[in-house]
């Protein structure tokens, strides 16, 4: 072991070198990165605002409006056509001994060949207005709109179910951030002490009172904390603009962070419920508005037309064949071989299988939030600990600084330590970062 010698100059020389270390040890801190400091619930607001799933849940609702507004006037407002049809018929006419191309046979000639004359009327000439006007079709456009508007509801829900994935992504990319940001501070202040040793050592090393091995040791210490402060450098850079992605924020520059604190959401009675179980109300409408949809095809389909315009199969008849028309138009399904039997029984089915999907997550998911709330009590032990041997191992260091610059202890001993406690200090980054996640993991589910 080296000791300071009991000469003036050497007592006055570690006399000063403790002096300069109790300074720059309330000196120590470290750098953020360079720009203003945003917090989660930016990148919430932004990943929201960008995100396309935000426009759909939107653009849902105004089109299931729309749509049900053209169903309103498809079953219930009369429509307009216009009809223009015209058919010539030719046939080779025999009569007065006689083959020749005819336009149509006369009505009274018999020696033709070519379509009956009895069903193609030799020629068709049409052309006019026609009005139609559904009638009693309130219910058949109720069914509709109701399956319009189911389909947009579940439609919406997915992309509310998608939006609330993406930021539970979000959340946890944030937290991975600043689990980088946190282990560059540790690494950062374990290069100050190992810079602040270093100085003192090299001091102690020209003064002939350690040995050159020592401070070589610390420097090598040095450059391999420097590779750790590099490599979460990188892995900052790289996480940042994961989350810039994840948030659709055109930026690529180096922000800072702010720490976060996610509290446990939703603790108490209703801690069993979901907004997930919102998706299986949703299919369940969906499913008995589909069989609705099905079974208007049994109910009458009643309509009255008018139409007005010509209607002649004779080329010189046209001028005299121009008039109007009206009427009632009824169709209706008598059989079909049970299909709407088998349709009813398909939905029970499906039904059913919707169901058992709500029953198995009202189940399991209260057995989920439990589970990782006890993870977070464990995690939460294991900090208490972590930090407790935090505070020994810098008591430790403290110590055997002031033993290493007396010379009462080798440098070895003191990295060693320093590597200990460098160790711990990482530890201590990652329960932390578990124990966000948790956090963030329990709010997702529940919701």
């Amino acid at each position: 072991m080296l000791f300071c010698p009991l000469t003036p100059h050497g007592r006055s020389l570690c006399l000063s070198l403790l002096l300069i270390t109790s300074l720059l040890s309330s000196l120590a801190g470290w750098a953020q990165p360079a720009g203003p400091a945003r917090n989660l619930d930016f990148y919430l607001v932004q990943a929201r605002d960008n995100s396309p799933l935000t426009h759909e849940i939107r653009n849902q609702g105004q089109a299931a409006q729309l749509e049900t507004e053209r169903l309103r006037a498809f079953y219930t407002k009369a429509t307009g056509t216009l009809v223009a049809n015209y058919t010539f018929v030719p046939v080779l006419s025999q009569d007065n001994g006689r083959t020749q191309l005819s336009y149509s046979a006369d009505a009274n000639s018999n020696r033709y060949v070519g379509y009956d004359l009895a069903l193609s009327n030799g020629a068709l000439y049409q052309g006019y207005a026609q009005v139609t006007q559904p009638l009693f079709s309130q219910k058949r456009f109720e069914a509709y709109a109701q399956q319009a508007q189911g389909l947009a509801l579940s439609q919406q829900n997915l992309a509310r179910l998608s939006l609330h994935d993406l930021e539970r992504f979000v959340g946890d990319q944030y937290i991975l951030c600043r689990q980088d940001l946190d282990q560059l501070s540790y690494v950062r202040e374990l290069l100050d002490i190992l810079g602040r040793q270093r100085l003192l050592v090299q001091k102690l090393v020209d003064a002939s009172l350690l040995k050159r091995s020592d401070y070589l040791l610390l420097n090598i210490e040095v450059e391999t904390q420097q590779i750790f402060l590099n490599t979460y450098r990188t892995a900052y850079h790289r996480d940042l603009l994961n989350l810039n992605v994840l948030c659709g924020i055109g930026d690529t520059s180096e922000v800072a962070l702010a720490p976060t604190e996610l509290s446990l959401r939703g603790q108490g009675p209703l801690v069993g419920l979901s907004g997930f179980t919102e998706r299986y109300r949703l299919d369940s409408l969906v499913l008995m508005a589909n069989q609705r949809v099905f079974e208007t095809r049994y109910q009458p389909l009643v309509s009255a037309f008018a139409n007005s315009g010509l209607n002649a199969v004779a080329l010189s008849d046209i001028p005299r064949r121009f008039g109007a028309s009206a009427g009632l138009s009824l169709s209706m399904y008598l059989f079909d071989g049970h299909q709407r039997q088998f349709s009813r029984d398909r939905t029970s089915v499906l039904l059913e299988t919707t169901r058992a999907y709500q029953r198995n997550f009202a189940t399991v998911n209260p057995v989920r939030q439990q589970q990782l709330l006890y993870e977070l009590r464990q995690i939460e032990g294991r900090q208490r600990l972590a930090r407790a041997q935090i505070a020994s191992y810098r008591q430790v260091l403290d110590s055997y600084k002031r033993e290493t610059i007396a010379g009462q202890l080798s440098v070895i001993f003191y990295v060693q330590v320093l590597k200990n406690y460098a160790v711990a200090a990482r530890d201590l980054v990652l329960l932390e970062n578990n124990r966000l996640l948790l956090v963030n993991l329990y709010n997702y589910w529940t919701w």
